[in-house]
């Protein structure tokens, strides 16, 4: 019986295939040399630095010796704004994101505590002035954090500083 599949060659039939295959070649061998891991978005950083108009990639990638880290090569990826680099930005960005809001959750608990602490000395304390003059303290720190806070949200959402407004 005759079989349907169809075969793919692996060997070049016209002068552009053999090229290409010869690039695919020297750009393996030279990751390879490096020990760079066979993704595609260090393929495509690769053929820019061996055959891209931007000799700087290939200067970069040379400054990171033998055996460069993933994170530098993706670096340099990220820094020219190579295609295929661009699903890394969003992943930096959700780190950033959970990043403030720990330190956001942080300085909540720590003002949720001294709110508890205040309400447990003004039970016990005697003297209302006393009291007052924590309350304020605890009022002010709680409005720098807000501040904080506003202007750390507003840092990532990219506003200009023409638009943000300061609080009096």
């Amino acid at each position: 019986m005759k079989s349907s599949q169809a075969r793919v060659s692996a060997y070049p039939i016209g002068n552009d295939d053999s090229e290409a295959a010869t690039d695919l070649e020297m750009i393996g061998r030279h990751m390879a040399k490096l020990k760079v891991k066979a993704l595609p978005r260090n393929y495509q950083l690769f053929h820019e630095a061996l055959h891209g108009s931007d000799r700087r990639i290939a200067n970069e990638i040379a400054a990171l010796g033998p055996s460069p880290s993933q994170a530098s090569l993706d670096d340099i990826g990220l820094k020219h704004r190579l295609v295929s680099h661009c699903s890394l930005v969003a992943r930096k960005s959700e780190a950033d994101a959970a990043e403030m809001l720990r330190e956001v959750a942080e300085q909540l608990a720590e003002g949720l505590m001294r709110k508890q602490s205040f309400a447990r000395e003004i039970e016990t304390t005697p003297h209302v002035a006393a009291a007052m003059d924590s309350l304020n303290a605890s009022l002010s720190n709680l409005l720098l954090y807000e501040t904080e806070l506003t202007e750390r949200l507003r840092d990532c959402a990219g506003l200009p500083p023409q638009a943000r407004g300061t609080r009096v």
